[in-house]
């Protein structure tokens, strides 16, 4: 009985034996809990040592003998938790080395404004904490996202995504919401010449790079390549060293 759901919360088939043991005998030594789990005690003794390394089973020294007795079963759930911690921290590490060799360039294109919407959606389930955008947010608008591209807003903010924004220097919108540094909305924005800005927007994230075109082409891809990726995020890492961190206030375009 509930050896099975132990070795599913990752104990293996002998530390689950030995740990239903402690919690049916309560206090007891080595060779009764050997005797209980159906093991031999020289087994028992490894296992007794990686429970108790584990904090899932306490040793007692009594001064005639060494008693072992069962923790509570919820630091199982603790140590599940301190597991996946773990794993999260690493997984970056692990993704990197997988998509090594295993990662093929590939592109995805998007028509019209439920096509743009799944690259959106695509951002907030990459898993990434960053994203890179060069935008022109007169062309977004045009194109009607809202109250859509709003709620994309919230939602990169709710899930932590930090935005680091390239805009025109004038010509462009310059709100709280829109286009401007904003510790609220999680952007920070520099801004360059009109005539470097083309396409609606370009967002670059985890391995990927995203393009959503203005209204007259309206279609968007995204396009997943390591290379690719990493050439575009240089240049947008340089033209951010390039860029003034204040528009032009005498653009007639603001507010």
């Amino acid at each position: 009985m509930y050896e099975s759901e132990l070795i599913k919360s990752g104990l293996t088939e002998k530390q689950a034996k030995v740990y239903l043991a402690c919690l049916s005998l309560g206090r007891a030594t080595i060779p009764k809990l050997a005797r209980s789990a159906g093991l031999k005690r020289t087994t028992a003794y490894g296992i007794i040592d990686e429970l108790v390394a584990s904090g899932l089973v306490r040793s007692i020294n009594t001064g005639k003998s060494r008693l072992y007795e069962a923790g509570n079963p919820e630091k199982l759930l603790s140590l599940l938790e301190f597991k996946k911690r773990s794993l999260s921290a690493a997984l970056p590490g692990l993704t990197e080395l997988f998509e090594t060799h295993n990662i093929r360039p590939q592109v995805e294109f998007f028509q019209g404004l439920e096509g743009i919407k799944k690259i959106y959606e695509d951002i907030l389930n990459s898993g990434t904490k960053k994203v890179l955008q060069i935008v022109k947010n007169t062309e977004l608008q045009n194109q009607g996202l809202d109250p859509y591209s709003t709620n994309y807003v919230k939602k990169r903010v709710e899930k932590g995504i930090t935005a680091f924004d390239l805009h025109p220097k004038s010509g462009a919108l310059y709100t709280p919401e829109r286009g401007t540094t904003s510790e609220k909305y999680k952007r920070y924005v520099r801004y360059l010449p009109p005539e470097v800005f083309s396409a609606a927007m370009i967002i670059i994230y985890v391995n990927k790079v995203a393009m959503i075109s203005t209204q007259k082409e309206n279609f968007g891809f995204i396009l997943e390549s390591k290379e690719f990726s990493s050439t575009i995020r240089s240049f947008f890492e340089f033209m951010w060293k390039l860029g003034s961190k204040e528009p032009d206030i005498d653009s007639p375009a603001l507010f």
